[in-house]
């Protein structure tokens, strides 16, 4: 296997371990491989807020894409680049086809720079209110976006199983759909904007190709990512398709798992050279 350019790895369940919190072992893993010319980048369902919390990860990170793919960070200059949109038109027709295919559920619009939802359900899970406004209704949440990145649907009494079959065959404007296994949450991006493309792409312009990648995840998000890299791993405990998606195994974020893999990447490269 050739020494990799790019470490590229999802955050929440990956490479963050217990209570989202970046462990030390990981932390020295990650300085090192940028002290060996390696490129660390944060490939995330967060946007830059979200990345901008993790104070102690951010000066380990070359970027960070975010809103699976929607959204470049740059975390050195602190620089939000919204890459893809939905278009107003599409967003509208989707949510409302998304609330009548899941009544249950509470609708919520990301923008690059917060998120607007209905007030039901989310105000009983989010933790930092810094960057969410709650409205009463899904036309009032419409009508106080003008950027859209991301939509979210979340109905605490279902799978995404199940969610994802009450929208079969839906007319959902060729969105990019995810789901978050037994967590009842479904995300849409714009259409063909996944963690891959924006991976694929933030590494063309720099003259790299998936075969200078090393990507880690464990959800279904992170399918696309791990399969187009050109070495991969889902961490013990993800998700099935994950799992199937990669090329290789890590041990779960709880025990270092990025780590681990990371520091012999580089032990292999220090032998060779």
């Amino acid at each position: 296997m050739q020494t990799p350019q790019v470490i590229a790895s999802d955050l929440d369940g990956t490479l963050l371990g217990a209570e989202g919190r970046l462990s030390e072992r990981t932390r020295e893993a990650l300085a090192a491989a940028r002290e060996h010319g390696l490129a660390v980048v944060a490939v995330t369902a967060r946007t830059p807020y979200g990345v901008e919390r993790l104070s102690e990860l951010i000066p380990l990170l070359d970027a960070a894409i975010c809103a699976n793919g929607a959204v470049f960070y740059d975390p050195a200059g602190r620089r939000t680049e919204v890459r893809h949109v939905i278009d107003p038109a599409s967003a509208r027709a989707v949510c409302a086809v998304l609330a009548e295919s899941l009544p249950n559920g509470a609708l919520a619009i990301e923008t690059g720079e917060g998120i607007v939802s209905e007030r039901r359900h989310y105000e009983g899970i989010v933790s930092d209110l810094s960057y969410w406004e709650f409205v009463d209704s899904a036309e009032a949440m419409l009508a106080r976006v003008d950027t859209v990145v991301k939509i979210k649907i979340y109905d605490p009494g279902l799978h995404s199983e199940e969610m994802l079959r009450a929208v079969e065959g839906a007319d959902l404007a060729a969105l990019d759909m995810c789901h978050w296994g037994d967590f009842g949450m479904l995300d849409f991006n714009p259409p063909g904007v996944n963690k891959a493309t924006g991976l694929a792409a933030w590494c063309a312009e720099r003259g790299l190709g998936a075969e200078d990648v090393v990507a880690f995840g464990d959800m279904p998000n992170d399918v696309p990512m791990l399969a187009w890299a050109g070495r991969s791993y889902a961490v013990e405990g993800a998700h099935p398709e994950a799992a199937v998606a990669a090329t290789d195994t890590a041990a779960a974020n709880t025990a270092d798992g990025v780590a681990r893999v990371v520091e012999a990447i580089l032990d292999r490269s220090r032998a060779a050279a």
